[in-house]
């Protein structure tokens, strides 16, 4: 269990206002991904420290995270990105449209208006849906999570920031392909 005890400590270092005691006092069954992810997602979103969106659903919301509570957005980021979805001629696309709730950079958009707040939204991989997380955009906290993590067959896609004219750009790049 140092392993798990590895990670509670790197998630204390890159997850605001994370208690660990409740993770200490419940530790997970066993070491197993889906063991461990189990863990993770009682515990976290116990405390508002975690979501779980089918990306099917998800259409660009900001989560609704404890570390998010006190963070004003001058504009809501996914209206931008609707703004492009409406301009797309799906005649000459050469991706489906029912493919864009997993690929439109949701997160990566996001993360443009959040980075002056110190933070960054991801998600862990590899799993099918969403496990969404905001962290301290720390980069030396990240790799320890990420190392915590990889132990256990867990990653996290890390999300990194795209301003209107980068997402524009991965947009269009995608639709043509």
């Amino acid at each position: 269990m140092e392993q798990i005890k590895n990670l509670i400590t790197a998630l204390q270092q890159c997850i605001p206002e994370l208690e660990t005691a409740p993770l200490y006092a419940n530790l997970p069954v066993n070491i197993e991904q889906y063991s461990v992810l189990e863990w993770l997602y009682e515990h976290l979103a116990e405390q508002n420290l975690m979501v779980y969106e089918e990306w099917t659903e998800y259409s660009g919301y900001i989560p609704e995270l404890k570390p998010l509570d006190n963070v004003f957005l001058s504009e809501e980021p996914a209206d931008f990105i609707f703004t492009l979805i409406e301009k797309i001629d799906w005649s000459t696309a050469s991706i489906d449209p029912y493919e864009l709730p997993y690929i439109m950079p949701w997160f990566e958009h996001i993360n443009f208006y959040l980075k002056p707040h110190g933070v960054r939204l991801v998600d862990l991989t590899p799993f099918e849906n969403a496990y969404i997380l905001c962290l301290r955009d720390d980069k030396e906290s990240l790799e320890k999570l990420l190392s915590s993590l990889a132990t256990f067959g867990i990653g996290i896609n890390e999300r990194h920031v795209m301003d209107q004219q980068q997402v524009s750009d991965n947009i269009e790049s995608m639709i043509s392909e």
